[in-house]
């Protein structure tokens, strides 16, 4: 676990998540075909839903029918969906593989879109304008699709290691997994986690803001290259320089919500202490 940062892949009981949940289980009477299909979210949750525990975050299109998530958002690999958010249509996700270490998860689903362009790690520059897109939370709960934007501060090692970097676009609890775009409109990192800030308030006496970090995409590229997915990567091209309305029109449609849903029997026991997010 990644400390002082914090994950965002978050289990939440959200009215639209448990509606969600019930359709799915009454799907899943009727027919028996692991076969992914289409299904809507109704509003209205299910009591006997309750009891089911659910993880949010964000997928985006890197190939066709192929998705990259953040894997802490996955509490349950055998029941995962994807979808365009509130009110969209959801459909069965699988899980083709995992990465512990970078914390990355690659979902197979029938979904239609336009894959990403990955830009080269080494041809990225400290100082850019960066986007984020996906799903965060809203109020406490997932809303629409959200776009915010910053700039790439700088390189961040941690505990010897220097996969991420740091950037100024705001994210929140589900924006996990989702990427982190340059103004050309190619991938440049993977939103992973964010500082902690009341726990380094406790420590420093000072609030920090808005510290965020995501995955380099030399280790996205490494990690798909590895699952012979059929990638584009290109060098980021300085002189197409997009607003963000433009890349959100462009790219949103290859974004979607991630949902995974566990049964609360199964939750993983809390270690004493120890935050969840």
């Amino acid at each position: 676990m990644i400390t002082p940062a914090r994950r965002f892949g978050v289990q939440t009981n959200l009215l639209f998540a448990l509606g969600l949940l019930l359709l799915l289980m009454l799907s899943a009477v009727k027919a028996q075909s692991p076969t992914p299909g289409a299904e809507s979210a109704p509003a209205r949750p299910s009591a006997s839903a309750s009891a089911t525990e659910f993880s949010t975050a964000t997928a985006f299109l890197v190939a066709p029918r192929l998705l990259v998530s953040a894997q802490h958002g996955l509490i349950n690999r055998d029941r995962v969906f994807v979808g365009a958010g509130r009110g969209g249509k959801f459909v069965r996700a699988k899980v083709v593989a995992t990465d512990d270490r970078l914390d990355l998860a690659l979902l197979e689903a029938d979904v239609t879109g336009e894959p990403f362009a990955i830009a080269a790690w080494d041809s990225v520059p400290i100082g850019i304008e960066v986007a984020a897109l996906g799903f965060p939370r809203s109020a406490g709960a997932p809303g629409d699709q959200r776009i915010t934007a910053g700039i790439l501060n700088g390189e961040h090692q941690q505990r010897g290691r220097g996969d991420w970097f740091q950037l100024s676009a705001e994210i929140h609890r589900g924006n996990s997994g989702g990427p982190v775009i340059a103004a050309d409109g190619t991938v440049v990192g993977v939103i992973s986690h964010k500082l902690d800030a009341l726990r380094t308030a406790e420590k420093t006496n000072e609030l920090p803001q808005n510290v965020n970090f995501a995955l380099k995409s030399q280790h996205l590229i490494d990690f798909l290259r590895a699952q012979s997915v059929p990638i584009t990567v290109v060098p980021l091209n300085r002189s197409r320089q997009q607003r963000p309305f433009e890349l959100f029109q462009q790219h949103s449609p290859s974004v979607l919500m991630v949902i995974s849903t566990r049964p609360k029997s199964q939750a993983e026991p809390k270690t004493q202490g120890e935050t969840r997010n």
